[in-house]
């Protein structure tokens, strides 16, 4: 299908977290039509209970309450209990296998260790074949079954971590970000702490590939205007 890259920098004080992504989607064949860019943002404040999305190449932005969010989580949820259940009855039998490096490297000036997941999946390929007999024609399919191999590779830290405060919203927040933005993917079953920070990501699969890389991630003052939305930015209902 393609291939997509995104870049995340993220900034936070005791009561407040800024988190800045910018995502690239190149599309292949009929998918270009699909190719775009996004530059966007959140902002999370304990001060007032509030999530705020930033749109930074419309210049725009919108606010919701965490009450507003968990109230549209609640009426969601029958949904995607029903979606969950059809889920799992699509399971394509993909065996995985996963190595994690012994010693830490350095990965975008962060110390990081490397995980290595290798998913197999079988795949039939065939081919036809047509012989002629005087007016009549015979056609036979040959099958193979062959086994791909795609190679991801996540790099996560065991020593940088969220603020807690980020950590239990985004606990009872289900629609904290975007997936392409918010790398807190839950790494539990190869052993690793749930709430490690991921600061590369490479996968392959069949329709493309994925490229996430964090640039920087650090605390500063309570009062940097870094924290804030752009005051030229124009507040709207939705983003």
């Amino acid at each position: 299908m393609g291939s997509m890259q995104s870049e995340s920098k993220t900034i936070y004080s005791k009561d407040t977290f800024f988190s800045e992504v910018e995502f690239s989607f190149k599309g292949k064949g009929i998918a270009r039509l699909m190719s775009r860019e996004m530059h966007n943002g959140t902002v999370i404040s304990l001060n007032d209970s509030t999530v705020s999305n930033i749109d930074f190449k419309k210049k725009k932005y919108s606010i919701k309450t965490f009450d507003e969010i968990l109230k549209k989580k609640e009426n969601n949820d029958d949904e995607n209990v029903n979606q969950d259940n059809a889920d799992d009855e699509n399971v394509n039998g993909e065996l995985n296998e996963f190595f994690i490096s012994k010693e830490p490297e350095l990965v975008n000036g962060f110390e990081a260790y490397k995980i290595t997941i290798q998913t197999k999946r079988k795949k039939i390929e065939g081919t036809s074949n047509t012989t002629e007999f005087g007016n009549k024609t015979s056609t036979t399919f040959e099958a193979q079954e062959k086994t791909i191999i795609y190679s991801n590779y996540i790099w996560f830290s065991k020593t940088l971590r969220e603020p807690d405060f980020v950590i239990k919203i985004k606990n009872e927040i289900s629609e904290f970000q975007n997936s392409w933005a918010d790398m807190s993917i839950d790494l539990t079953e190869y052993g690793i702490d749930k709430d490690s920070i991921i600061v590369k990501m490479s996968t392959e699969s069949e329709d493309g590939n994925f490229n996430f890389d964090l640039i920087s991630f650090q605390k500063i003052l309570e009062n940097d205007k870094k924290l804030r939305v752009p005051k030229d930015f124009k507040k709207v209902r939705k983003i």
